[in-house]
């Protein structure tokens, strides 16, 4: 083999790529369980050949309207922006940025400080100013931004290098998360039928707005490599066997077109315009518990004992986790009280899918 040769089998990528690429290597993953979240890291990771999310992964999470994405998606931010220890006390944050994206106007800052209070207090097992202090330093590291189309979400994500170079030199960011890519689903789906509806035969079809915004954090994400973190609507469930969970958690079908995210190894069998979507790390899906049918005789009071037992409990999710490593998926349940989030694992085996 001639130099020239060597030369051309040497892969080449950028520096700002690379240097990326190392520090996500070294990046410890979200540890939920030093915020006394509950035991969902440690039992998730306990038998299963994949780890939580660090940096550089991408995680969608899926499920119907009101099923606890938004809440589950706080929880990943609240590690991310505490900070790693105080007073020699292990938080298990990453005191990190996060910038979120809330596309549908949703995001309670009440509500999220609310909670963000309520997980240091246990964290440090007091109510005092202390904990009021580091949600103030915590929430610093907290930047919202509210697009209002698909444009202004890829035009805004393609401004985030020079906004972490002007507004956060001396910051990393931990996690980006679009909390909903489906968002502008029904207004993109009307701009891609009336482009074609005016487009000239023999004219290639212009892009869906929604194209923009994954070549936006395709590009983010190879040069920063933060964690990702993407919610999307379940619109369908799947009717297969495989479609629903021996615990009755559904699956659903990719409504956007394409797809923000898939499996590295659905990538390698599909058409090749795949190999520009993000590589997806784990796909959570989302469930309300269902509700059972009382008796016909039954009290009003016996009625509200047995739909909410725990009185401090607002709702309870099901959730299913899928990751890019395994074919096996494992189940959580998701507490969401009034001033608490709690993510603990199932006593269900893990099962896999076919």
């Amino acid at each position: 083999m001639n130099f020239e040769q060597m030369i051309q089998e040497i892969r080449s990528e950028p520096l700002l790529t690379l240097l990326s690429s190392v520090r996500c290597e070294e990046t410890e993953p979200l540890n939920i369980h030093a915020t006394k979240a509950g035991s969902f890291d440690s039992s998730i990771s306990q038998g299963l050949p994949f780890a939580l999310p660090r940096l550089g992964d991408v995680v969608e999470i899926q499920g119907p309207p009101a099923s606890g994405k938004s809440h589950l998606l706080y929880l990943l931010m609240f590690i991310c922006i505490i900070p790693t220890t105080h007073a020699s006390i292990s938080l298990g944050g990453w005191d990190k940025v996060v910038l979120l994206f809330d596309t549908d106007a949703s995001f309670d800052l009440v509500r999220f400080e609310r909670l963000l209070t309520s997980h240091l207090e246990a964290a440090l097992n007091t109510n005092t100013s202390t904990v009021q202090q580091l949600v103030k330093r915590s929430l610093k590291n907290l930047h919202i931004f509210r697009p209002a189309s698909s444009i202004q979400l890829a035009a805004t994500l393609l401004c985030l290098p020079s906004y972490h170079h002007t507004k956060l030199p001396d910051s990393e960011i931990g996690i980006l998360a679009v909390d909903s890519m489906s968002a502008f689903y029904w207004l993109d789906r009307f701009t891609a039928e009336q482009l074609r509806a005016t487009n000239a035969p023999g004219v290639k079809e212009p892009n869906n707005p929604l194209q923009h915004v994954i070549t936006a954090l395709q590009r983010f994400h190879r040069t920063h490599r933060p964690l990702i973190v993407l919610t999307n609507w379940g619109l369908t469930s799947t009717q297969s066997n495989v479609g629903i969970d021996r615990r009755g958690v559904p699956t659903y079908r990719q409504h956007l077109n394409p797809p923000p995210a898939l499996f590295p190894d659905l990538e390698a069998d599909s058409p090749p315009v795949h190999s520009f979507r993000l590589p997806l790390t784990l796909h959570i899906t989302l469930s309300m518990s269902p509700v059972q049918q009382f008796p016909v005789d039954i009290s009003l009071d016996d009625a509200c004992a047995q739909e909410c037992p725990n009185p401090s409990t607002i709702c309870q999710i099901l959730g299913v986790v899928r990751s890019a490593n395994s074919s096996q998926t494992n189940q959580f349940t998701l507490n969401i009280e009034a001033n608490r989030i709690d993510a603990s694992i199932t006593v269900s085996s893990p099962t896999k899918d076919h």
